[in-house]
């Protein structure tokens, strides 16, 4: 009988570190092959199918990992690629995703959670790879995890924006009787709308303080088609691509990436682009402070049949006088509880 335990590679130069790490995940369903050097793992890669590859960075003073690395994209492009590293630098974590690392831990790396991450990884490659069988609840584990593995880390001030997003969009759905299918794939494309972030050239506009420059605004202005394309073919995100890639269209066709207009713009996009403007302005971001009710509401209303559907607005504003103050309060909650302390 053959064995159908995924196949893990793991790679660094410490050995007591990967016999342990190898042995834990051992138990947790893997079969584990250990080297030492990036290029016995180099060698490794020509000869053995692997489905998932853990590595370290940095071997002996040099950033090695990044041979492995594309080593794997060159040689095994379905594997999924894990980098573990000692020196968290953010913009050389979102270049190894970008280069094609599915995720990153720093060490000291608890195996326990390499063994739920590769799970979670491998679960990743099957909505690349488009596996009907996923579930809904599997396709919001799989997207939840990939926005925290990107934009939260980068901008850890955004941490909860995706699921509060998702579910005042299911509120709002729902007052205009959206069906189960579409419902679903708007839930989806609120957890996933800022996905495409991660690809922009430049990621310091996230945390940048005080006005972006023409020039980053232009970039920013990629992120809702990149996140539609990087989300990929999956059968089951074609329309959660389409919600993603319109949640910055406005409906006097002043909007971007494509300058829609009015119901041009799918229904479930323009819920979207109303609930993610108002948790935007609900949080605290390196360049403003929390916007109050009041403001938020004289907004909205100005911004009715111009940036926004007046019906959308018009059931959105009902909701904030029954939910506004505690919707407000929720980002800096949110943010208390991730445990990212307030400036």
């Amino acid at each position: 009988m053959s064995d159908q335990r995924p196949n893990v590679l793991l790679v660094d130069d410490e050995r007591a570190t990967i016999d342990l790490m190898g042995a834990v995940l051992e138990t947790q369903g893997f079969r584990i092959s250990l080297c030492h050097t990036a290029s016995e793992a180099i060698r490794m890669l020509e000869t053995i199918t692997f489905d998932a590859v853990v590595t370290d960075v940095v071997f002996d003073g040099a950033a090695e990992g990044n041979q492995v690395l594309a080593a794997c994209r060159q040689l095994q492009p379905d594997a999924v690629v894990i980098l573990m590293t000692g020196y968290p630098a953010i913009d050389s974590a979102v270049s190894a995703i970008k280069g094609g690392a599915m995720d990153y831990l720093q060490k000291p790396v608890d195996p326990v959670v390499l063994a739920a991450m590769v799970h979670k990884a491998l679960r990743e490659r099957q909505l690349a790879q488009g596996d009907q069988g996923l579930k809904f609840a599997e396709l919001v584990d799989i997207l939840s995890g990939m926005v925290s593995s990107t934009i939260e880390r980068v901008d850890p001030y955004t941490a909860g924006h995706a699921e509060r997003t998702r579910r005042y969009c299911k509120i709002l759905g729902e007052k205009f009787g959206l069906e189960p299918y579409t419902m679903e794939r708007l839930e989806l494309g609120a957890i996933a709308h800022d996905y495409g972030k991660i690809y922009l050239d430049d990621l310091g506009f996230l945390t940048k303080k005080g006005k972006l420059t023409p020039e980053e605004y232009r970039e920013v202005q990629r992120h809702p088609a990149l996140g539609a394309e990087k989300l990929g073919a999956h059968p089951h995100l074609k329309e959660v691509c389409t919600y993603v890639a319109e949640h910055h269209e406005r409906w006097d066709g002043e909007g971007y990436p494509r300058k829609l207009k009015a119901e041009e713009i799918s229904l479930p996009g323009r819920i979207l682009g109303v609930v993610e403007v108002f948790d935007s302005l609900s949080t605290r971001r390196s360049y403003k402070p929390v916007w109050e009710l009041e403001k938020t509401q004289s907004f909205f209303a100005e911004y009715r049949a111009k940036a926004f559907d007046p019906d959308v607005i018009d059931e959105f504003q009902k909701l904030l006088e029954v939910h506004g103050e505690e919707w407000i309060a929720q980002p800096q909650k949110d943010l208390i509880a991730a445990g990212i302390k307030l400036d």
